[in-house]
C-alpha cells in the first residue's frame, strides 16, 4: 500500500494567499487601504561627507526601506539626479538587486563622487566659491506583492564644501641694511587662504631666485595660521654675502631697477576641515618687484 504525503506550500506562498482571502473580503474602499498598507516606505537615514581634498568630494547617502509585508521583497534598481545650484549635473540609473527583510528595515546606500575640475568646468560661476548647495533626488524601484514595481522618490539637500588650495606669492623685498661684504633684507610672502577653514602653516621650504641669482633658500617652521577667505604676510629675514655674489649684486641694490625673480617651494599645513586634515602643497611663481628702503 503506497501512502503519498501532501504536498504544502511555502510560507511565503501562504501568506500571500492569507492576504488575498483578506482582501476579497472587504469593500473597494477597504481593498484599496488593504494594499497602501503593504506598501514599504522609503526614508533618507543619513548622509555625510567620507572624503574630501582640493580635487575631489566623496559623499554617502544611506536610506531606510521599511517593509511590512510578512515576504521579503526585492529591490530591482535605483535612479538618481543630482542638481548643482539648481543645475542639473549628474543623473543615472543602476540595476541593483537586494533582497529587502521581511516586516523590517532594510539599509540602501549611494555613493557618490565629484571631482571639482568638472564641477568648474560645467558651472563657471562656481570657480572662486567656497561651497554650492546641492540637491539630490534618488528613487527605489523596488517589486511589491499584488501591486508590481513601484517607484519611490526621496529627495534631499545639502552644502557641498569647494576647498581651494592656498596661494604662496612674493609681495616685496626691502633693504634693511647695506655694507660693501654684506646685506640684509626681508622678503614678503603672501599666504592667502580662499577656504572656509582656517590653516595652520606648520613648515615652508622655499628658494628665491633674483636675476638669475639664488638670493635665498630657507626651511621656517611653525609660521602661525591663516583664518579663513583671510591672507598673512610673512617678514622673513635674509642675509647675502656680496664677496661670494659678486660686485653686480652691490650696484643692483643701489640701484633703482625692478628685480626679476623666481619663487618655488613646498607648504606644509594643517586643515581646521578634519577631512582634508594636513597636506603638502607645491608652488611656484615669477615676476618682476620693486626693491623698497
Amino acid at each position: 500500500m503506497m501512502i503519498h504525503k501532501r504536498k504544502t506550500l511555502p510560507l511565503p506562498l501562504l501568506l500571500l494567499f492569507g492576504l488575498l482571502i483578506q482582501l476579497t473580503a472587504c469593500a473597494p474602499g477597504d481593498v484599496r487601504q488593504a494594499l497602501d498598507n503593504q506598501k514599504p516606505t522609503v526614508t533618507l537615514s543619513d548622509k555625510k561627507l567620507t572624503a574630501l581634498d582640493f580635487e575631489s568630494a566623496d559623499l554617502l547617502f544611506g536610506f531606510k526601506v521599511s517593509n511590512p509585508n510578512p515576504v521579503a521583497l526585492s529591490l530591482a534598481g535605483m535612479d538618481y539626479e543630482l542638481k548643482l545650484a539648481g543645475h542639473s549635473f549628474v543623473s543615472g540609473n543602476q540595476t541593483r538587486k537586494m533582497r529587502l527583510a521581511a516586516s523590517g528595515d532594510s539599509r540602501i546606500e549611494l555613493p557618490v563622487s565629484l571631482a571639482f575640475a568638472d564641477i568648474y568646468k560645467g558651472l563657471k560661476d562656481m570657480r572662486g566659491k567656497s561651497e554650492v548647495p546641492y540637491e539630490l533626488t534618488t528613487a527605489l524601484h523596488i517589486n511589491v506583492p499584488l501591486l508590481g514595481k513601484m517607484r519611490f522618490p526621496v529627495t534631499t539637500k545639502g552644502v557641498l564644501p569647494l576647498p581651494s588650495l592656498p596661494k604662496v606669492s612674493l609681495k616685496g623685498i626691502t633693504l634693511d641694511k647695506l655694507s660693501l661684504t654684506t646685506a640684509t633684507l626681508s622678503i614678503q610672502l603672501q599666504v592667502e587662504n580662499p577656504n572656509s577653514f582656517n590653516l595652520g602653516l606648520d613648515r615652508l621650504r622655499y628658494d628665491l631666485m633674483v636675476n638669475g641669482q639664488r638670493w635665498a633658500s630657507a626651511d621656517r617652521r611653525s609660521l602661525g595660521r591663516v583664518k579663513k577667505r583671510q591672507s598673512n604676510t610673512l617678514s622673513l629675514p635674509i642675509t647675502l654675502h656680496l664677496v661670494e655674489l659678486g660686485s653686480g649684486v652691490y650696484n643692483l641694490l643701489n640701484s633703482s631697477q625692478p628685480l626679476e625673480f623666481s619663487l618655488s617651494g613646498n607648504l606644509n599645513a594643517s586643515s581646521a576641515n578634519q577631512l582634508i586634515g594636513k597636506f603638502d602643497m607645491p608652488f611656484s611663481s615669477n615676476g618682476r618687484v620693486s626693491l623698497s628702503r
